[in-house]
This record gives C-alpha cells, structure tokens and sequence, in this order.
C-alpha cells in the first residue's frame, strides 16, 4: 500500500514537471531545430538591468510559438463570433476591413492635428529645397479608405455628409497653398466617382485602393501634369494595356492573423492592367533619367511591384507613363511615403540633375501618424562637374604572350570574392525598429551607423559607414534590430544601389546621414 502511494506521488511530480516543461522544451527543440538564436539565453549575456528584462520579455513573448498559436485561434474566435478586429483592423460592415491607423486619422483633435510632428515645417522645407534647383513639386495625399467608404463602417453614416476627412485638413492644405505649394488631392473625385458609379475604388480587405480608383487619379494627375507643360522636349513612348487577374485576400486581412487555412472570408480576384512598351513589348519600368520623379508608399507599390501581391507593371507610376507618353522615374518605400521616399532621394548623387518636377505621394493618414516623423530633408546641391581634356593616348605596344606563360596563368584562376568590401567595425548608432504589431507589413529594413576598426578588403577611406540589414522578417524581429552600441562585427558588404529588389521595403532610418552611401551587410561574423 506504501509502494502504491509512493508510485502515485511519483507519477503526479513526473505529470507536474512535464507540464511546466513542455513550453520551454518545445520552445528550445524549435529554435534548435531551425537554427535560430536561443533567447531564452538572452538575460544571461549581460547584467540583468531593468531594460535588458523587459527586452527579454518581450523576445520570449514574439517568439514562442505556442502564444502564437493560442493568439491565431483567439482571433478567429473574436472576429467570426463577435467581429472584433485588432490593434491594426477595424472589421466593417459586409465582410470590409479597414485600417484602424486611418481611421484614427480622422479623429484626430485639432490640439495636435498637424503641429504635434510638423508636417508643415517638413514639407515646406522639401518645396524649398527643390526650388533652389529650379524643380517643382506636387503634392499628392491618398485619403483612406475610410474616408470614401465611411458607410462600411457604420450604416448610420447618411451621403449627404461628403467624404469622411478629419475637419482640420483643409485648414492644413491651405496653409501649404498659401506657400506656393500645388497640391492635388482625390478624394473629392474618388467621392463623387462613388456616388455615381458601382465600381469599386478600394479593395474590400486591403489598405489600398482598386485599380479602378487608382487608374482615376492617375489621369486625374496627367491632365494636371500636362496643362503645366513639364513633359515638353522628352522623347516621347507609346504603351499598350495588357490584362490580367490577380487574385488574394488583402493586407489587413494578413494583419488579422488567422489560423493557415481557417477563416470565413473570400480571396478577391481583381483585373489589372500592366503596362507594356508599344515597340519592345517590355513592361513599363522606371527610368531615373525621367524629368519627373515619383516619390510615393505602398499606394505607389501596390499592382507594380510583385512582393505586394496584386500584380506587377500595373500601378501608379506605370499608368502615369501611360498617360504622359513618357517613362517616370519613381522612389517608392512601404510606409515610407512621408519621410523614407525623400530620404532615398536625398541619396541620390546629384539627385535633382535633370528635373522638372516632383510628385510626392503620401497616405493623408501620415499627417497625424507619429511613426512618419516627417523630417526635414534637404536634398544636395549637385557636385560641380571637371571637364575632362582629352589626349591623343599613346601607342601600345602588344607583346603576344608565350604558351608557357598562358597555362600558368590557367593554373592561377583566383577564386570569387563575395562582396566589394569587408571591415571590422564598432555599432555608434543604431535605428529603432518598430514591433511587429504595430505596423502593417512584415519586413523591415534597418540602417546601422559603425566606426570602422579596420578595412579587411577592399578600399574605403572614410572613417564611419552606414549598413543596411533586415530588421524584421515575416514580422519577426531580427538580430539587427537589437543591436547595442559598443558591438563590434566583421561585415562583408556592397553598395545598396546593387540591390534594387530591397529599396521598396519599408525602412527604419534614424541615421539623418545623406552623404555616406548606404552598404548591405551580406556576411557578419564576430571580429
């Protein structure tokens, strides 16, 4: 009988034990598994400061995969029984999504409206900078779905109210008017188009608007372009139409995080139309030679660049060069409409050269969204150009090299070299990477400031450089993103600019450096 009790105390410590264990274990065997950083060793590499604690917490809570697990279920609960949203969506009305940070938007009191993150100071800046250089500016703000579709959110919202914007916007676009500054604001067209026709201006469980909406605005602004002249002496090209269906849920409906393969709502099937060359039958693509250049967000991304998910060829600037007859060029950054785009540009050598005129499209939700900092960003004066003298060269002599000579030369290939250059350097300053549920797309750029130790390969003379990484993947944080200052890595990089498929991802850039050239980190390893 004492055997008996013994086993039972036995078996109920061993269940215990198990049960308590269980998370840890199947947490660790995960990360063991598909090789990732252990995190639950994070508190133990450094003093346990009230910072390094709650940093740890945090790591332990994004990355355990039986919260996620539990967290996809409980949302689907609460949305299929009681049509409750997130901290990013709004649930409407006939199965629509909105975004919640819109919404906000047009709430926003008139106590901070604008003047809480001075988007005027920002933006008169810009207009100023780009007057020095003889460049004129549009600007083009995107109201929110919200805005157009109010009535999908409650049914008590009567037509007769007009679009749904925030009372203090137009107060705000006057003193930008009174600047000398053009705007070009939709969302009276996109209202009334709404109220006359059936087709849809924004896709039902997306953020952004249909084709239909944006192929609107897009002729909207051609005709604007055209009337002022700035597409006089370019070569003229001449695009066709090409459909095609796409077919997707939607970004919020993504932000809803659901169970894979549990939901209650419908993909969407749309009709784009790509734009090709007339005479090469190539699609549409951006030309930095262009005198007009785009700078613009995710409404700019969207139907033109594939990793959206609608499409390709098709978006905004593809349509613009369809109306003009001539090629755009265009700086387009995920949640970088207000700030990112301008910073891309301010990079550019001699980034003005050559331009008539700017177009800056922005989400009007950013005027009232602290995450866009809106910075003032001044874009360089270009570099003074040296006329080279041409000399008549000498004549070369060429001596053909002997049999023995070109096999040795076959027998000392050198290997490739990954990278142009690698360095030894010290973290001076690192950007805040926003937590993944707080933004609406799941991967972000970071860009790192490093003292250089030492130049390993490759020549570089200046002693600080700027390293781009990913900070957040499939909205999940990345080393990078806590980075502390002090680090020393061994980095094999090259220029971003190689690297064209990344300059759409939304950045998180708190450098303010515009003279260093931005390198990607391919290799990191400790020094």
């Amino acid at each position: 009988m004492k055997n008996s009790k013994n086993l039972s105390k036995w078996i109920l410590s061993l269940c215990f034990i198990l049960i308590i264990g269980i998370l840890p274990l199947s947490q660790l065997a995960k990360e063991f598994y598909y090789r990732e950083p252990v995190v639950e060793l994070g508190l133990f590499r450094g003093l346990p400061t009230a910072e390094r604690v709650r940093s740890y917490e945090k790591a332990i809570e994004d990355n355990s995969i039986v919260s996620k697990y539990a967290r996809r279920w409980f949302q689907l609960i609460l949305s299929y029984l009681g049509n409750h949203g997130n901290n990013k969506v709004v649930i409407g009305r006939d199965g629509w999504l909105f975004y919640r940070t819109s919404l906000d938007h047009i709430n926003k009191p008139s106590s901070n409206f604008y003047r809480e993150f001075d988007p005027l100071s920002a933006i008169s800046a810009f207009h100023q900078t780009l007057q020095e250089q003889g460049v004129d500016l549009i600007l083009l703000p995107i109201p929110g779905k919200s805005t157009i579709y109010p009535e999908y959110l409650t049914k008590r919202y009567s037509p007769t109210y007009g679009p749904a914007v925030n009372p203090h916007t137009s107060e705000f676009f006057q003193k930008l008017t009174d600047k000398g500054i053009k705007i070009v604001d939709p969302t009276d067209l996109l209202w009334n188009e709404k109220m006359k026709s059936d087709k849809l201006l924004y896709l039902e469980q997306d953020t952004h608007w249909s084709p239909y909406g944006m192929k609107l605005v897009a002729k909207y602004l051609s005709n604007v372009i055209l009337s002022n002249n700035w597409t006089e002496n370019t070569p003229k090209k001449s695009y066709d139409l090409q459909e095609a269906d796409v077919t997707r849920y939607g970004d919020l409906y993504d932000m809803l995080d659901f169970p894979k393969n549990y939901t209650y709502f419908s993909p969407k099937t749309i009709k784009i139309e790509k734009v090709i060359d007339s005479k090469t039958d190539d699609p549409c693509e951006p030309d930095t030679n262009s005198p007009i250049v785009l700078l613009g967000d995710s409404f700019t991304n969207i139907f033109s660049r594939q990793e959206m998910g609608w499409g390709e060829y098709a978006g905004l600037s593809e349509h613009l060069a369809y109306n003009l007859g001539i090629s755009i060029d265009v700086i387009a950054l995920n949640d970088g409409g207000a700030t990112g785009s301008r910073e891309q540009l301010a990079r550019r050598p001699n980034a003005l050269v050559g331009k008539k005129l700017v177009i800056w499209q922005f989400p009007t939700r950013d005027l009232t969204n602290p995450d866009s900092q809106w910075k003032i960003i001044n874009i360089p004066k270009p570099s003074k150009i040296e006329k080279k003298i041409e000399q008549k060269k000498p004549e070369l002599i060429i001596e053909k090299p002997k049999v023995e000579e070109i096999e040795q030369e076959k027998l000392e290939i050198e290997k490739p070299k990954i990278g142009d250059l690698e360095i030894i350097g010290e973290v001076i300053l690192v950007s805040n990477v926003p937590e993944p549920d707080q933004v609406a797309y799941s991967d972000c750029l970071t860009y790192i400031k490093y003292r250089i130790i030492s130049v390993e390969r490759g020549e570089y003379k200046d002693n600080e450089i700027i390293v781009v990484f990913w900070g957040m993947r499939e909205s999940k944080l990345m080393p990078a993103a806590r980075f502390k200052l002090g680090e020393k890595h061994r980095l094999v990089l090259e220029p971003l600019s190689k690297h064209e498929e990344l300059l759409h991802f939304m950045q998180a850039d708190d450098t303010n450096d515009y003279e260093h050239i931005p390198y990607w980190m391919l290799e990191m390893s400790k020094p």
